[in-house]
């Protein structure tokens, strides 16, 4: 047997922890099926540190065994947990000494470690993720770079590897990190007949797609502040530093300077964010052509607008509807 642990905690999100168990049952069918009652097949346990009933978020009641620190485990999973706010997500990772320290003797001893969604900063806890590529939710990017900025954070990626450690972006993402655990432990030909059984989308690789332009930055400067609301109401004007400069009574260079300093980039690069997440929501909302969203968000070259918005979203605007759309007809 593969032995599991699937680890439970109050505030952990139930469909993580039971559709990660479901992806695993469906992998030992196949199994069967194809290597008969006799092949190696998976086997979990819900584990957790007390050994008591965790209340997951929704209020469903997750029964467990308390974990044993003789135990060994192939595979072990630290589902996502619901954020119900900075000071309370920071107090449930304040109380997992215990599990961190049982987590790295498990994988010392040979586990596979995969975290998923707001679990990965349980797993960048325990100090293994020190120098290795990681990914996590993307909401959450600002606060796992400052807790944790040892860690190499690859927030384009879905799903990271390394030595052993597996993280999944959002919530969601564990079916596919469940699918890369099964072909990692026991083959290709297996994970993909089950994802192709549960219609697992694993050509789904990168989060760029999701990831919002417009990230909240926190500053204080007025100057700043006030330049961006003049490019968002200049949106679908062409820019001109100079101008936007006089409009502020301040010279390029001190606009240009304040601006990075604030928020990291240059104001055009800001206006572009601008422009691409007004032509997002379009295609989200709305039956325009391509060409007229374009023009709508300040674009006069279709063809530069549909290249700026591969480059900086990862796909076409045209993909973009397609997956996207709101009101898509199935």
């Amino acid at each position: 047997m593969i032995r599991a642990a699937i680890l439970a905690f109050d505030e952990c999100h139930a469909s993580s922890v039971g559709g990660f168990a479901d992806i695993l049952q469906v992998a030992n069918a196949h199994l069967a099926h194809r290597q008969g009652a006799a092949a190696e097949q998976f086997e979990w346990q819900f584990v957790s540190i007390s050994g008591q009933p965790a209340m997951a978020s929704n209020g469903l009641p997750l029964a467990t065994r308390r974990l044993e620190p003789s135990e060994r485990y192939d595979l072990v999973f630290v589902p996502s947990l619901h954020y119900g706010g900075r000071q309370a997500f920071e107090q449930i990772l304040a109380a997992q000494a215990d599990t961190c320290a049982w987590l790295v003797d498990q994988w010392q001893a040979g586990a596979w470690i995969a975290a998923n969604c707001t679990g990965t900063f349980i797993l960048a806890q325990t100090g293994l993720l020190d120098g290795k590529a990681a990914t996590t939710t993307w909401w959450l990017e600002q606060q796992f770079r400052a807790r944790y900025p040892q860690v190499d954070l690859q927030l384009r990626s879905v799903i990271t590897e390394a030595e052993r450690l597996v993280c999944a972006g959002a919530s969601a993402s564990y079916l596919l990190q469940a699918i890369r655990v099964i072909e990692r432990l026991v083959g290709q030909a297996i994970a993909s007949q089950v994802a192709r059984s549960m219609l697992i989308d694993v050509s789904q690789t990168s989060q760029v797609p999701y990831l919002p332009l417009l990230a909240e930055r926190a500053h204080t400067d007025a100057l700043v502040e006030r330049a961006q609301q003049w490019l968002q109401r200049h949106m679908t004007q062409e820019l001109r530093i100079s101008e936007l400069a006089a409009a502020l009574a301040v010279s390029d260079r001190t606009l240009i300077r304040r601006f990075k300093a604030a928020l990291q980039q240059t104001p055009l690069t800001y206006l572009q964010d601008l422009r691409l997440e007004a032509a997002r929501a379009l295609l989200e909302t709305g039956n325009l052509s391509v060409d007229l969203i374009a023009g709508e968000v300040g674009y006069t070259d279709t063809s530069s607008f549909s290249r700026l918005f591969r480059q900086r979203i990862g796909m076409s605007p045209g993909a973009y509807r397609n997956r996207f759309q709101i009101n898509a007809s199935p």
